[in-house]
């Protein structure tokens, strides 16, 4: 992913500000007015959000959203798992899988060292496990693998993370139909990208967030009147 965001990074001409969270985004035909936390605000000729479905509740929208991406936003998705990363000592081939009720739902060996293996592990709901506890975790393992050394754990919380405010996307009863398309369009220069409205690989992998940029990026264009990168069409 590193290589990935550097890459883009080092094609973008325009400056890129970090720690620079934006809380009112006002939106018109021809223009859009970003309003950063501290600072000034910044007038652009088009705006593109990427902030996922969880977050978009922190951004205050002017005019507001439209009725159904309002409910949307309000309803939010079901994702309110976590991913943990667990080192135990030795070299270990696994996969485990257990019912709901347990807090770590899924775990599988990812990488394996010399005198170590990585593990990887999903589960269902956030408030149950602490990512940063060695001990927690190793009652966990405890009651499916006797034996297992815990080393070390880690994890971020992303549902817990106020600029994520969910995982994977989980969608609710009805949203995969009528729910992610509605950010799909624009009426004004505001438009969303990310794997959230993504046609394929929709709220999953980087995949379906690249579809979505390149998809928009270019729609963006058109309302500027810009031609695409390779467009062979006359700007005459």
């Amino acid at each position: 992913m590193r290589g990935l965001y550097e890459a883009i990074a080092a094609d973008v001409a325009a400056p890129i500000h970090l720690n620079t969270p934006i809380v009112r985004i006002e939106h018109a035909a021809d223009s859009a007015i970003l309003h950063p936390a501290a600072g000034e605000p910044v007038v652009a000729d088009a705006v593109i959000v990427t902030a996922p479905l969880g977050a978009l509740g922190q951004i205050e929208f002017v005019p507001p959203l439209g009725p159904a991406r309002r409910e949307l936003v309000e309803q939010g998705y079901l994702s309110k798992g976590f991913k943990i990363w667990i080192k135990v000592a030795g070299r270990q081939s696994l996969i485990a899988g257990a019912p709901s009720d347990h807090p770590i739902t899924l775990v599988r060996s990812e990488y394996v060292a010399d005198d170590s293996t990585i593990l990887v592990g999903f589960g269902p709901d956030h408030t149950r496990v602490d990512l940063t506890d060695v001990t927690v975790v190793q009652e966990m393992l405890d009651r499916w693998c006797p034996g297992l050394e815990v080393l070390e754990v880690s994890g971020h919380d992303w549902t817990a993370d106020q600029w994520s405010g969910q995982t994977w996307a989980t969608l609710r009863s009805g949203q995969f139909v009528d729910g992610w398309s509605r950010f799909l369009g624009a009426d004004s220069r505001l438009r969303f990208a990310g794997a959230d409205w993504a046609k394929g690989w929709n709220g999953v992998v980087v995949d379906g967030a690249i579809e979505s940029a390149i998809t928009t990026a270019r729609a963006t264009l058109a309302d500027l009147g810009i031609p695409a990168p390779g467009d062979v069409r006359s700007t005459g």
